[in-house]
């Protein structure tokens, strides 16, 4: 039907199920006459938010609405705002209730009467960190959070035309508070700032690799020129900030190539060049968010002053990297009915378009920095006692760039300074074997200071010309203090060849580090 005509003074009664020309069609029926639906009577609206339309009812006479108005979404490219369902000479809301075909968490529908004659459905929603922060959404990531914000930046930024509606209003229609804690938390890209303390550990342990040949002597008797090759296969990293968050695996690879040598009566100089491999899992849950893989090289200059006991080692250079990888982004598609049969049976549920199920991505790195560490050797017969203060300061970039879903990121460029200052305590005893050869052992401990966190700036690559240029601002904790440790066997035989196998650790309020390498340096 087109329109109905009742008659002047006639009321349609709807205590049944009342569609404007069948589930699944937008159209306004014209009423000649008034309407009123008591508790018992539906009806269903069909909605389309591309075109902005809804079924509507156009009365001559009053209009009394209760009971519900099932709502159909056949379109979700724009946002939702506000749509009149009815118009009349006067308008009651006797408490109508908006109901969606599944629950929506996101959505809060409902009904008023603007100027005594319409019936308007709005909706006032909750905010997406209001959702994040439900206790029921099973996340107390912070990173989710502030995803959480940007996309209540972006949603408030244009309406209804906006290029993120889609997944906005799929967000909005997920089910439960956990199903949207989930979906928030795999559209949150927490790799792009993760990259920035991956960069950071490869420099510390090429920065520790270059020290091979600056540490305690093991020979007196060489000429002050030393070359080393130092590799660690297997550097593992894991952070567990405990239920609710996102969790962090990484391996890095790292080999390094270096020398120095004196160059005057307190002074040696000297060059390292490394390169580092890395493969990274964040997960939440259990369930894989994404993996990450990528490589850096790394050049630092090397210089030492010793004055008897004493002695200040530097070091100043930085490198270039670059990763790729995939990450999660699906999001539960929202179903629609497309229509009913000739005897009203509606047809089964279908899916809208969804956004895609994951993005691949690529980032390039580049850091510079320089590390000076003061310190003291005391000997005492075959042992030595080595306290030292480590001072580091660094600039790190990252920009990058996702493709494949309309949740895809840009990181136009990012750049971190890190600080830190680590005092420390090496104990060790050379024991000599033989009349040529000698074994080392030794431990190590300090307490590193650092800078709190690190942060990465980034837009939905459909979203960069919004209005306002509302952005994601993504941190991750720094574990500051974190405790380092270390222990090494070190055999030193003819010529000034020594081979060493060393562990390092580091372990923090939410972090774990265990590495173990193995180097050869030949002193001469």
């Amino acid at each position: 039907l087109k329109s109905i005509n009742l008659g002047a003074g006639g009321m349609f009664k709807n205590q049944g199920l009342m569609t404007n020309q069948g589930i699944g069609v937008v159209a306004t029926v014209d009423v000649t006459g008034g309407w009123t639906q008591d508790n018992t009577g539906s009806f269903v609206t069909d909605i389309d938010l591309d075109n902005q339309i809804t079924d509507k009812l156009t009365l001559t006479e009053t209009g009394d609405f209760a009971g519900t108005a099932p709502l159909n979404f056949l379109s979700i490219d724009k946002l939702f705002t506000q749509y009149t369902l009815a118009t009349g000479s006067a308008m009651t809301d006797s408490g109508i209730t908006a109901q969606t075909l599944h629950p929506a968490v996101g959505f809060n529908f409902l009904t008023r009467v603007d100027n005594g004659t319409d019936l308007v459905l709005y909706a006032d929603n909750p905010t997406f960190l209001d959702l994040a922060q439900d206790p029921g959404s099973g996340t107390t990531d912070p990173g989710v959070f502030q995803m959480a914000q940007y996309l209540d930046d972006v949603e408030a930024a244009s309406s209804p035309d906006n290029p993120m509606a889609r997944l906005i209003n799929m967000l909005r229609f997920s089910q439960t508070e956990a199903e949207l804690g989930a979906a928030l938390t795999r559209l949150t890209p927490h790799y792009a700032v993760h990259t920035f303390d991956m960069i950071n550990r490869s420099t510390d342990t090429m920065l520790d690799q270059a020290h091979e040949c600056t540490g305690v002597a093991a020979y007196k008797n060489t000429d002050g020129r030393c070359i080393w090759g130092t590799i660690t296969p297997q550097a593992e990293y894991s952070r567990d900030a405990g239920a609710g968050t996102t969790s962090r695996d990484d391996t890095l690879k790292t080999m390094s190539l270096g020398g120095i040598a004196e160059v005057g009566h307190n002074w040696s100089l000297g060059a390292t060049l490394g390169r580092t491999e890395y493969d990274s899992k964040i997960a939440f849950n259990g369930d894989e968010l994404s993996e990450t893989k990528g490589e850096s090289w790394q050049a630092y200059a090397l210089a030492k002053y010793e004055n008897n006991n004493y002695f200040v080692d530097f070091a100043l250079g930085g490198g270039t990297g670059s990763f790729k990888g995939e990450r999660d982004t699906h999001i539960d598609q929202v179903g629609f009915i497309p229509g009913e049969t000739l005897d009203g049976v509606y047809l089964p549920e279908e899916l809208l378009d969804g956004i895609g199920n994951s993005v691949t991505y690529n980032q390039d790195t580049s850091q510079f920095g320089g590390s000076a560490r003061v310190g003291m050797t005391h000997q005492m017969g075959a042992f030595y006692l080595q306290p030292t203060l480590q001072f580091d300061a660094r600039w790190l970039d990252v920009s990058g760039k996702e493709e494949g879903s309309v949740a895809a990121f840009s990181f136009d460029g990012s750049d971190n300074m890190f600080y830190a200052v680590t005092p420390a305590l090496e104990v060790g005893a050379d024991i000599p074997v033989s009349d040529i050869a000698s074994f080392r052992i030794y431990g190590k401990a300090g307490v590193e200071f650092s800078t709190k966190q690190w942060e990465i700036e980034g837009r939905f690559a459909a979203a960069e010309n919004l209005p306002g240029n509302p952005a994601l601002h993504l941190t991750e904790a720094i574990d500051s203090p974190l405790y380092r440790v270390g222990a090494g066997l070190e055999l030193n035989g003819v010529n000034g060849v020594g081979l060493a196998v060393r562990y390092n650790g580091a372990f923090g309020e939410t972090v774990k580090q265990n590495a173990v390498s193995a180097s050869l340096k030949v002193s001469f």
